[in-house]
């Protein structure tokens, strides 16, 4: 082999080398968690307008927020004027609900439907623990706000509305955060007298019954399904300055 040739073979392998000498292969892992097993729902009412469905979306988590691990991604939720150790995070479910072609306040100068009441009374909502045991709601629905970019409800007494509530308000949808579960409509909160960290798949939420046109709608129980950790194997390159 010329000396040409085996230079540029030497030169081949090396940069081969070099490539796969800046990639490390690694396992990763996804904890696994607690999420509720169904998020949409659906309801039909008559209304003076006509037959109107009525769209639910409930979350425990927002996940739009960017990055690969669901339990980071729900936001700590604390009474004000609780402090101290005793100052536990709270467990809360965000909710969603419009009436189908609502007009969307999130955008400026879009036409829609005028909005249909969804009457939601938190004395109402508990949470069966499986076990015998309840832990109801907090009276107060809690709003959210665009002081910070996610969907969590704001930790503070003025964001709190006594119940019963109007979740289809206005009030409620001038509120979009940057990075949301849905970037057409503001979210209310369900906030239940128990620490996040107790959440398991025995639980089953009950929001109680919506009053929409005058008309009592049940709210499904919400059921918690727990999705095991995940383990892979990734590349990931080595950046060097």
């Amino acid at each position: 082999m010329s000396l040409t040739r085996q230079l540029k073979w030497c030169g081949a392998v090396t940069l081969i080398v070099t490539l796969l000498g800046g990639c490390i292969p690694y396992s990763r892992e996804r904890p696994g968690y607690v999420d509720l097993c169904e998020s949409e729902h659906t309801f039909s009412v008559d209304s003076p307008g006509g037959k109107q469905e009525i769209f639910l979306e409930t979350y425990l988590y927002d996940h739009a927020i960017p990055g690969r691990y669901m339990p980071e991604k729900r936001g700590h939720f604390t009474i004000p004027h609780v402090q101290g150790p005793e100052a536990e995070p709270e467990f809360y479910v965000q909710l969603i609900a419009y009436n189908k072609g609502r007009q969307r306040l999130s955008h400026p100068g879009s036409k829609g439907l005028p909005p249909l009441p969804v009457i939601l009374d938190t004395r109402q909502a508990y949470i069966d623990l499986g076990d015998g045991k309840h832990r109801s709601a907090r009276p107060e629905v809690f709003l959210g706000t665009r002081s910070f970019p996610y969907d969590f409800p704001e930790d503070n007494m003025e964001f709190a509305r006594p119940s019963p509530y109007d979740i289809n308000s206005d009030e409620v949808h001038r509120n979009v955060p940057r990075i949301t579960n849905n970037d057409d409509y503001g979210s209310a909160y369900v906030v239940f007298k128990i620490y996040n960290k107790y959440a398991n798949t025995r639980w089953l939420i009950h929001l109680g019954e919506l009053e929409i046109a005058g008309q009592k709608v049940n709210i499904p129980p919400l059921k918690l399904c727990y999705q095991p950790t995940l383990k892979w194997i990734g590349i990931e390159p080595l950046m060097r300055p």
